[in-house]
This record gives C-alpha cells, structure tokens and sequence, in this order.
C-alpha cells in the first residue's frame, strides 16, 4: 500500500514459486474532503479502502497476510488516543482482518507507486473560494417562514379551524400567556396562535378529530408515539398533548389487536383439589390495614375450603405466629377440630420457624401459596 497527497494505491500480491504475483490492483484519487485528512490518518484510509475492495480475497483466511506500507506515520496509532467518528469506523473494520503491519522504504514500494505517478491534482486550488454560508441557507430560512404562513392560510379554510374559531373558550395558561403580549402569544380570526402554533380549545371532540386526522390518515400510517407527537406539534397546541396523544395511541383498538406479543403466555390454571369433607383444608389470611376500631386495624379470616364457612377475628397488622396459633386453639379448634392442611400466603406470620413445628406438632401440612395466583387465595 503506499499513498500520497491526493492519490490511493495498493496492490494485492501472492506468493508462489519464491515470487509475488500480482492479483488485484487498487488506484484512485482522493475526495477533496479526504485530501484534508493528516498524513497518518490517509494511511488507515488506504488499508481500510483495501480492505474493503478486497474483502472476499482477505476475510478469513487460513493465514495471517501482511500490509507492506513505506509509511512510519501510522506509529500514531500505537499510543491510545481519543478517536473520533471516522478512526473508530475504521478501527471496526480492521477487527474483521488477521494481518500484520511491515514497513518498507519508499523506493523499494514501486509497484504501489506505480499506480499513482500518472496522474496528478493540482492541490494548490483545493479549498479555495468556497462560500461558507451560502445563499441558499438564507432563501432556505425565508423560503420555511413563506411555508408557514401558507400553510396556515389553507388550514384556516379547514373544518377543523372553523370549529375553533366557534369555540371561544380559553384555559386559564392561554389567558394568562394573551395578557403578557410578548408576541409569543396572539389572537388572529379567532384563532389563538402559541407560538406559531394553533391552540386548540378544551373541547374534547375536536381534539378527537385532529389526533384522528393525524393517526388513521393513509398518508400517515399509524405513526408511534414520538413520532404522532412532533406531527402535532408543527402546527397544533393544547395543555396536557403529549398525554392525549399516548392515551389515543394506547387505546386504539386496531392496533392493540394486531400488537405482537413478546411476553411469555401465561400457564394454564390449576385449581385446588375439593376436600373429602369440612374443615379438612382450611385457607387463612390477615386483611388490613383496615382503619382502627377498639385499638384493632386488621381481620384474621379462616375459610373452609369445603364448605366455604368463614371464621373472622380482629387483630392488628402486627400479629406474630404465636397469636395466630392462640387464635386457632381457642377460637377454631374447639368447634372444628385439627385440619388436614393449611393454605396460606408467604407472610412472615406464617412462615416463621414456630408455625412450621407448630402444624408439625398437630400432624397439619402447611401449603404457601404463590404470589399472583388467585387460584391459591382461598
């Protein structure tokens, strides 16, 4: 590979017999832009334009090739630097590529310069008379404001706007931004302007139809949320836009019927067995925090999962397991006897050590329930 000031060239050699044999050949000049580029950073633009031309002789291959260059400058390179857009470009495309870097003398490169002696640019114009600022950015700014104004000269000539011009209601921050005159402001035909923008009054079917014409229109094609957001905003206004425009997206009903799901389906119900009789399998569970009556916030409630008979008592949301196992013994056992299973939640009351030797001691099996099935709620 070799280059010079404004040209590229390089060619693509195999050795065979003890001598290199040409294979391919890259030649060409430079983009004015690429002219400007430092001398290190041409060199990288060389092997990465070889690269690439050559990508289906030197992708994967059995052996690591060489790049000859008779350029020192790429030692840049050796030492970290913050690289800037088109360096990490580059720097990607080299991680593709198994090959080493060997330099050779400028005179012993011959074949590189070869390619680029022929034809030479005359450098010295480059950059030369060349208008920063042209005239077309400024007609380009007149030319938006002549649009604007057109535009909005056809839009008051709309259903729409002839709807806002009979609504004369006005939100108190509209009022308020009149009043200043700040010019940001201004009222023209009835209409209220915001900022170049046409305010739309509080009035919920005429906001309906604009985000209709701006979300069902063929034209539009059913933009996402940003995207419906900043249509709206070139030319319309309300409080509280942003939220009208996701609860339209949200809720329109095409949509959500042809939404792909990504989230994993939801296994199949499994509903607790039925009991062989009463107050075999009892549920228990604690409701609260309820608001406080005779120093009491919460209700332990028992069912049987049989007859679904209920037993309630007040307690607080504090209550410990061993209140629970005293509740039960007094209240539950002397009318119904030890059961054969007890359903519950994770709550701490219920999985403390002292419940699990507690049910252990009377013979009952302790069965947790899992968090967002209803089926296990009792």
């Amino acid at each position: 590979m070799d280059v010079s000031g404004h040209v590229i060239g390089g060619v693509l050699s195999q050795e065979q017999d003890g001598k290199w044999k040409p294979i391919a050949f890259l030649s060409r000049t430079m983009q004015p832009a690429e002219r400007n580029y430092k001398i290190y950073d041409k060199e990288l633009l060389a092997i990465a334009e070889a690269l690439t031309k050559w990508r289906q002789y030197l992708l994967d291959t059995l052996e690591t090739f060489e790049i000859w260059t008779d350029h020192e400058n790429l030692k840049y390179f050796w030492e970290p630097h913050k690289l800037n857009g088109r360096q990490v470009r580059w720097y990607l495309k080299l991680q593709d590529y198994d090959f080493t870097l060997q330099h050779i003398p400028g005179k012993t490169n011959t074949k590189a310069d070869i390619l680029f002696r022929k034809d030479q640019v005359n450098m010295k114009e480059d950059n030369k008379n060349i208008q920063l600022l042209k005239e077309g950015l400024w007609s380009r700014r007149i030319t938006a404001e002549i649009t604007m104004i057109g535009r909005k000269t056809t839009a008051e000539e709309c259903d729409v706007i002839k709807e806002i011009r009979k609504n004369s209601t006005r939100e108190k921050e509209v009022v308020q931004a009149l009043e200043k005159q700040d010019g940001l402001t201004w009222e023209e035909d009835g209409v209220v302007y915001m900022e170049g923008r046409i305010y739309v009054p509080n009035n919920k079917r005429i906001r309906e139809e604009i985000l209709k014409e701006n979300y069902d229109s063929v034209d539009v094609g059913h933009p996402e949320q940003h995207r419906m957001l900043e249509l709206l905003k070139r030319m319309y206004w309300w409080p509280g836009l942003k939220k009208d425009v996701k609860k339209y997206i949200q809720g329109y009903f095409k949509c959500q019927q042809n939404k792909v799901q990504h989230q994993r389906k939801a296994g199949k119900l499994h509903p607790l067995e039925i009991p062989q009789g009463s107050w075999q399998e009892i549920s228990i569970d604690i409701i609260g925090p309820l608001p406080k009556l005779n120093g009491m916030n919460a209700i332990v409630v028992i069912v049987d999962q049989f007859t679904k008979m209920i037993r309630l008592k007040t307690t607080m949301t504090n209550i410990s397991s061993e209140g629970i196992a005293k509740f039960y013994m007094d209240d539950i056992w002397k009318l119904h006897g030890v059961p054969k299973k007890i359903l519950s939640n994770r709550g701490p009351q219920f999985t403390l050590k002292f419940m699990k030797e507690f049910t252990k001691a009377l013979g009952t099996k302790r069965q947790l329930s899992t968090a967002y099935h209803p089926q296990t709620d009792g």
